[in-house]
């Protein structure tokens, strides 16, 4: 790899964007040599990055995007960033519109693309699962003919790009027909996600510290990279085991209090709801309580998807809260339910006053909801140290605990 300005990267900042973009494009082109891998998918992007860069790391040395830092601008930084001896870049691709993921793919001209599962995210924008496969397809199909397709065999969209590319093609899930296959798929709470991996006629345990069967793709999708790219199933079934989870994606939190939270908090589309509710049917608890705030990208009006949320939340949890700016329309389903089993708050603040006198040793919570919209990571920090910040909407994504504004007091007018 050619020599590179060691602060080229932190200096960049300070450039225009089209000068970043053309400064990353050409540097890009010196990098033959390192292997480009593009995440994509509907949910789970984050987590398999994190875990495929774990994987690889425990054979090459490599770089991945930093938090979820996505757009084609974060692209263009993980490039700068890369330096000589580096293998690897694993790299999340997002899909906000039609055609947003151009740019991108020209930039990082990926020679592998793992696709995870693909739901309905972006509903306003795509409105059907094939249109969103279609745009996130195209990940595969710009692969070259030498690449690296990794694909989710339980997923029939995403099994269909094996059509959309010439490069080899690894397919990973449950399915009898996967290369690399999970069976004996346990991840009851406490317990975490556990299962034995099958692959090339070897059997290998995996024990992982991820919270739920819904992230055995992931699990499944870094494995499959490993093993694509020549490492050992072993080697990468043992880096895999040292992954924790990723804040607000089913990551667990101990205040200290006997009281265990799940924060499911980054986003709520509201075909992501139906894998927490099984998570919470299969947990363990003295006491299981549901937390849910704004759910997005669903078709029809909120007046029927908040109570019918509501109904098969109540079937898994002893108590349902909702919070937010259309929390009462869950309060529809009571009639089905009962009176008490459901509760709406307009305000965070409200509810986390109301889980001070609600939750006791051995319950646990799970908090579901968007991080942009509701914040919902106050719920915990506030049993740690008190909260002064209590602004339903600050227009900002990061979580609250990397915030530089957590210490000022702010709260909403009519609070």
């Amino acid at each position: 790899m050619p020599a590179f300005p060691e602060r080229l990267d932190e200096m960049a900042w300070k450039i225009k964007k089209p000068a970043v973009l053309f400064l990353a494009a050409r540097y890009r082109r010196r990098l033959a040599e390192v292997r480009m891998i593009g995440v994509t998918g509907s949910c789970g992007k984050t987590t398999t990055k994190e875990l495929i860069h774990e994987v690889l790391s425990a054979q090459w040395r490599g770089r991945k995007n930093m938090l979820t830092l996505n757009r084609t601008f974060n692209v263009a930084m993980a490039i700068l960033r890369l330096r000589p001896g580096d293998d690897f870049l694993v790299q999340e691709v997002s899909v906000d519109v039609p055609g947003y993921i151009d740019a991108t793919l020209k930039l990082l001209r990926p020679n592998v693309g793992v696709v995870t599962l693909i739901g309905q995210d972006h509903y306003r924008a795509f409105r059907t699962r094939e249109a969103v496969a279609a745009e996130k397809g195209k990940l595969i199909a710009c692969l070259p003919d030498d690449g690296l397709a990794i694909l989710n065999a339980d997923d029939e969209l995403v099994l269909g790009m094996r059509a959309l590319t010439k490069a080899r093609c690894l397919t990973y899930g449950i399915s009898q027909e996967a290369d690399v296959r999970a069976e004996d798929v346990s991840a009851a709470w406490p317990e975490r996600l556990s299962f034995t991996l099958v692959t090339n006629g070897e059997r290998i345990p995996v024990r992982t510290q991820l919270c739920g069967k819904l992230w055995l793709p992931s699990a499944l999708a870094a494995l499959a990279t490993g093993i694509g790219m020549g490492l050992d199933p072993k080697l990468a079934a043992a880096a895999l085991e040292k992954v924790p989870p990723t804040p607000g994606r089913m990551y667990p939190v101990d205040v200290g209090d006997g009281v265990t939270f799940i924060r499911d908090d980054w986003k709520s589309p509201l075909w992501t709801i139906a894998p927490v509710l099984e998570f919470m049917r299969d947990a363990k608890a003295k006491r299981k309580i549901m937390v849910l705030g704004n759910i997005s990208d669903y078709p029809g009006g909120a007046d029927r998807r908040y109570p019918a949320v509501a109904r098969q939340a109540a079937e898994v949890a002893d108590r349902v809260m909702f919070v937010g700016p259309q929390a009462h329309l869950a309060l529809k389903a009571r009639k089905d339910v009962g009176e008490e089993k459901i509760e709406a708050f307009d305000h965070v603040k409200k509810l986390n006053e109301r889980l001070k006198t609600l939750l006791g040793p051995g319950d646990l919570v799970l908090i579901k909801g968007s991080n942009k919209a509701d914040h919902l990571e106050r719920l915990t920090l506030d049993r740690q140290k008190p909260v002064v910040c209590w602004l339903s909407r600050c227009g900002r994504e990061l979580f609250c605990s990397e915030c530089k504004r957590r210490n000022t007091p702010a709260e909403d007018p009519k609070f």
